[in-house]
């Protein structure tokens, strides 16, 4: 007998074999072989009443919008549950009434880009900071909070990066006048 089945331990290519062995038959799933259903079926199960919208726009590209008030809760679970490894880009959309703040999150094992978008009105340009989730939002934020004024909520430490730190407005802005 050896260590492993002392100990109770199976190799990797071992695992799961017991299972049908038994005569027990795994039940197919069109979702499991799917990633991009896979993952939307994972944040609307996860988020059903924030989750607003989602679409796939072609293969290995999957765009959702949620409300900005559970963000963070998702982006933490996009990351531990769902491989979403890596945040490539944040930036803010301004529209009449309101801002989009739109984030790409790469899950390399399943090769997928989700294009994340909440909301946030303009009387209050607000969200929680993902740079505890994913490192790379750090400097991120801080530009969309230097250019569009846009506030990321618990940031480490959300201050200007590209205009002096005494600057009053934020250039790219639709109602900044700049110049004059």
């Amino acid at each position: 007998m050896n260590l492993k089945a002392i100990k109770g331990e199976t190799d990797m290519g071992e695992r799961g074999k017991s299972i049908l062995s038994e005569g027990l038959e795994r039940a197919p799933s069109r979702i499991d072989e799917v990633p991009e259903e896979r993952v939307i079926r994972a944040l609307l199960d996860n988020f059903p009443s924030t989750v607003t919208d989602f679409k796939t726009l072609k293969k290995g590209v999957i765009r959702a919008k949620m409300e900005r008030r559970e963000l963070y809760k998702c982006c933490k679970f996009l990351r531990d549950h769902l491989g979403f490894e890596h945040l490539s880009m944040i930036s803010a959309v301004e529209y009449d009434n309101r801002f989009e703040i739109v984030y790409h999150i790469s899950c390399y094992g399943s090769c997928l880009l989700l294009e994340l978008i909440t909301s946030t009105p303009k009387d209050d340009p607000s969200v929680d900071s993902v740079s505890s989730v994913w490192g790379g939002a750090n400097w991120q934020e801080r530009e969309s909070f230097d250019l569009m004024g846009i506030k990321f909520n618990n940031h480490p430490r959300l201050e200007r990066i590209l205009l002096p730190k005494d600057c009053l407005y934020h250039p790219l802005r639709k109602d900044f006048k700049g110049g004059d």
